[in-house]
């Protein structure tokens, strides 16, 4: 009896908290319900820039890159460039030693001068027994005899003409020049060094010197085909990279392949980025964000203000106090912000927090502003 005793004083406590007694006239107490408004955070309806970005990691790649080597097997005679120095376009970066190359031209153009000296003969010889035919003083045999050494002194004078040509490629080959303007970035063998370019395609041979064009680089991403569609050439795309947390540099998206890769499913996308100073080096991993849209000067809200049931999206106005429902017409969105073109004025506050279940005309406190 003490314990039910006990249970009913502490209801009529808690009754006493919730109510609170008044008298009429008669003395008699009437019992009144205090409203306690519900604490909620808001925020002004403002104007700003709405964004949407995607992210992606890659790689830094040159724009272009080249493995300098010579066409033709030899020793190492002499290399003139080191890492870090900058070369133009078809300047000598390294040569072989062309002793044995420049003998062998000497030897071909003596062939040709010996080829040349035959095929004249055999044409004078033709052209005087031609004569004698014409008089019938030699015989048609004679002739066709003439014409078949004259034929054969051309093809061997030809065969000379192409030896010495390929004698002096392979002497124009030995000596390396720049395929393009860039920045040497290693070197791969010493002067004395043999090398030998069949042999090196099948080793992974590096050539001698790495050239690399850094004034622009590339970067290749990996795009996943549920966002492939929103990629377009010449987006705006923000890039760091490790070298240069702090930095972001400019690029665009200036190539996008049109078939998934078949293992991974995933789109290639190469980003390009001027790079004039070469202040972001190859190899190097870069984050890359890419703009998909940007719109200036519009009114924004946090997507915690957006209730959205069925077809009907709407807010709840803080107005003076009392909770009011404003069916909007919501815009572009990101993953923080949502555009409001119609339905909300600039400056009017919105209820960000606590707004869900909201009944229209209950009573509202601030929280923060």
């Amino acid at each position: 009896m003490k314990i039910k005793a006990a249970m009913i004083t502490s209801l009529a406590l808690a009754v006493c908290v919730v109510f609170t007694g008044c008298s009429n006239k008669n003395g008699d107490k009437k019992v009144v319900y205090e409203k306690k408004p519900l604490q909620v955070k808001v925020e002004k309806v403002h104007r700003g820039v709405l964004t949407q970005e995607l992210s992606y990691k890659g790689t830094v790649l040159p724009w272009q890159r080249a493995n300098i080597g010579p066409d033709a097997a030899g020793r190492v005679l002499k290399i003139y460039k080191k890492p870090g120095d900058i070369v133009n376009k078809d300047a000598l970066l390294a040569e072989l030693d062309t002793t044995t190359l420049k003998l062998q031209v000497n030897q071909a153009d003596a062939g040709l001068a010996v080829a040349k000296a035959a095929y004249k003969d055999a044409l004078l010889n033709h052209q005087r027994l031609q004569k004698l035919y014409e008089k019938t003083a030699v015989s048609q045999m004679q002739l066709e005899k003439a014409a078949l050494a004259l034929e054969a002194a051309d093809t061997q004078q030809k065969s000379a003409e192409a030896a010495l040509n390929t004698v002096k490629h392979m002497l124009n080959m030995s000596y390396m020049r720049a395929p393009f303007a860039g920045i040497i970035t290693s070197k791969n063998m010493e002067e004395g060094d043999v090398i030998n370019p069949m042999m090196g395609m099948s080793m992974g041979n590096s050539g001698v010197l790495t050239l690399m064009d850094l004034k622009k680089i590339k970067i290749t991403l990996d795009v996943p085909s549920e966002d492939i569609e929103k990629i377009k050439i010449g987006q705006k795309c923000f890039v760091k990279v490790d070298t240069y947390p702090g930095d972001v540099f400019d690029g665009e998206i200036y190539s996008r392949n049109l078939a998934a890769d078949t293992i991974s499913k995933t789109f290639k996308v190469e980003v390009k980025v001027d790079n004039p100073d070469i202040k972001i080096k190859a190899g190097v991993f870069a984050e890359v964000k890419v703009e998909i849209f940007s719109k200036e000067n519009v009114l924004l809200l946090p997507m915690s203000a957006l209730i959205e049931q069925g077809d009907s999206t709407s807010v709840v106005l803080y107005n003076n106090g009392v909770a009011k429902y404003k069916n909007i017409k919501v815009g572009q969105r990101n993953d923080g912000l949502f555009e409001i073109p119609e339905g909300l004025e600039e400056g009017q506050l919105v209820v960000v927090e606590g707004n869900y279940d909201l009944k229209e005309g209950t009573l509202l406190a601030l929280q923060e502003i």
